[in-house]
């Protein structure tokens, strides 16, 4: 055989040793993309979960810390605790359903809400005397008598209740907990009491107890409906769920969660398990969540038909990675068909791709300057239409229209703001979010002057630096959540004090929390219309794989929870140089 004629068979043997390689490797690839959807949904499923974790601990955190505040006055009269104390914290805490103060011989002090008025509730010597004498406030804030006083049948002595017993169990000396309701009601509320011993002995013990709905926390609120959302599971070792669900507004994540539950009390696994409902298959996992003196379960179920849209791009690499293959096949065997091009127009070809190669490599180098000036040029052009819509108001009469259109020039000039700070600093890749904030809040302060002269800040950012993806969304979070501060929250010229904190919670998991001492928000005041900044505010949240909470007590807190999109990039002397 000839030595060219053996330099073909060479070339056709090194071709098909290529193919063979390739098809090997799309095959690896598809069986890895399954793997990674696998392991993909699992994540999802653990940081669903810690979410989920962190609200609850929050809430325990919360009622707990009430609970000690309200054991260190059960010394006042009654009229005392009713009218100065436990009025006005069920009014500013909706999930706090009774409070109950008890003593060992039997005398109880009741504050119960109902649907339509506030219960007042006396026990005297355990019922042996009479049942419990009851009377009811309204709901409004002033809280007058509606009707009463009148006898509650039933037997009334608390020391025959489970959360009095458990008290009188507990030997560390903190609030401990347990759920309310029998074994035939579908959801329990969970209860929390403390026991307060009197340092003078002819004084009886003292136990005073929180009944707690947590459905009605603001802690679990979600304005996003849709079926793809996580299902969220709170239930006790029986299966009882601790959270209701709108089957009229989510009725398809009320039957997932049905589903897990009835899977999860017949094998009580603690790793992940699928749940199959109208012929799609979901993903489950629910653990442990022990509390002192009552273990909880917390569960999540999510789609994993929402992890293919993170894949999705992978796939369709493969696909299209086959159809290269396939079409290469074919030009190979076009090729050897034709047999071998002409050595001149393959130098030819080699040279224009050195070509490409060289201005691909120029057009690398110019990629960052070129991104600084296209950002730059959208904050010229946000600029513009904010000095037209300026200028479009101008021309209208005062009134709602005038004021959305001020209102929508305003968040213009702030995304413009946010990419002229963000965009003025030297490292793009790891910005420093305590300069970045300190700046935003000052120029934000300056739009709303004179109403924020009056009012300070504080920003402690923790030495945190993100990527300046994560700083822009960040960035107009923050001007929405102060924003939204300096115009509603003090409305006398005494002015306030606004806090900006940013922590690491674990993980990758970060927190955003600007806290306010105005005069915060009534109950429902954060929905309807008006409001689409924090709307605005929870879609930007989202976008960071993350949620937001509001709260008010007294004044306004805003919380964020999301993630880096990336881990910020350390820039070297030497990059920094030759930028």
């Amino acid at each position: 055989m000839s030595t060219p004629r053996r330099s073909e068979w060479w070339l056709i043997l090194s071709i098909g040793g290529v193919l063979i390689v390739m098809i090997g490797a799309l095959i690896a690839g598809s069986l890895k993309l399954v793997q990674r959807r696998y392991g993909l949904s699992e994540q999802a499923l653990q940081n669903a979960q810690q979410l989920v974790r962190v609200r609850l601990d929050a809430l325990t955190r919360e009622l707990v810390e009430d609970l000690r505040e309200e054991a260190a006055v059960v010394g006042s009269p009654d009229t005392v605790l009713l009218r100065q104390r436990w009025f006005p914290l069920m009014d500013s805490h909706w999930q706090i359903t009774a409070i109950r103060l008890a003593d060992e011989y039997g005398n109880e002090l009741a504050l119960i809400r109902s649907d339509t008025a506030f219960i007042v509730s006396r026990t005297a010597h355990g019922s042996k005397e009479g049942p419990p004498i009851r009377m009811a406030y309204s709901l409004d804030p002033g809280h007058a008598v509606t009707s009463g006083p009148w006898l509650h049948p039933g037997d009334g002595d608390p020391r025959e209740r489970v959360w009095f017993s458990k008290a009188l169990e507990d030997i560390r000396n903190e609030p401990i907990w347990s759920l309310y309701g029998p074994d035939t009601v579908d959801a329990p509320m969970l209860q929390a009491s403390y026991l307060i011993r009197s340092e003078q002995r002819d004084q009886p013990y003292r136990i005073i107890q929180f009944t707690t709905d947590i459905a009605r926390s603001t802690w679990f609120d979600t304005r996003q409906p849709g079926d793809h959302q996580p299902t969220t599971l709170l239930v006790d070792d029986q299966g009882r769920s601790l959270i209701r669900v709108d089957t009229n507004v989510h009725q398809v994540s009320a039957m997932v969660g049905s589903a897990a539950l009835t899977i999860w009390k017949e094998s009580k696994t603690t790793g992940a398990f699928p749940v199959e409902v109208g012929g799609v298959r979901y993903l489950a996992l629910i653990g442990t969540y022990p509390l002192h003196g009552q273990v909880l379960n917390v569960g999540v179920v999510i789609d994993p038909r929402m992890v293919d849209l993170w894949i999705d791009p992978e796939r369709f690499a493969i696909i299209m990675a086959a159809i290269l293959l396939t079409s290469l096949t074919a030009l190979l065997v076009w090729a050897w068909m034709r047999k071998r091009s002409s050595d001149e127009r393959i130098r030819k070809q080699a040279k224009r791709n050195r070509s490409q190669e060289m201005k691909l490599a120029k057009a690398l180098g110019e990629r960052e300057v070129l991104n600084r000036e296209v950002h730059h040029r959208v904050k010229n052009n946000l600029q513009v239409v904010s000095s037209l819509l300026n200028l479009q108001a101008t021309r209208l009469e005062d009134g709602a229209v005038k004021n959305e259109f001020l209102r929508g020039k305003r968040r213009i000039d702030t995304i413009a703001l946010v990419h002229h700070k963000l965009y003025g600093l030297s490292d793009l890749r790891n910005v420093d979010l305590s300069r970045f904030c300190n700046d935003l809040v000052t120029a934000i302060a300056a739009l709303y002057a004179p109403k924020s002269r009056s009012v300070s800040h504080e920003i402690d950012t923790d030495g945190i630096k993100a990527d300046q993806d994560t700083a822009i969304e960040l960035g107009i979070i923050l001007c929405e959540l102060v924003g939204n501060t300096y115009q509603h929250a003090f409305p006398y010229a005494t002015g306030g004090h606004v806090e900006i904190r940013i922590r690491r919670v674990e993980g990758d998991l970060y927190r955003l929390t600007v806290k306010d001492n105005g005069k915060g928000i009534s109950e429902g005041g954060q929905y309807g219309t008006g409001k689409l900044g924090l709307e605005i505010v929870e879609a930007l949240s989202e976008q960071l794989d993350g949620s937001f909470h509001m709260s008010t007590n007294p004044g306004v807190q805003f919380e964020v929870l999301f993630r880096m999109q990336r881990t910020p990039v350390t820039v070297k002397p030497s990059e920094e140089v030759a930028r």
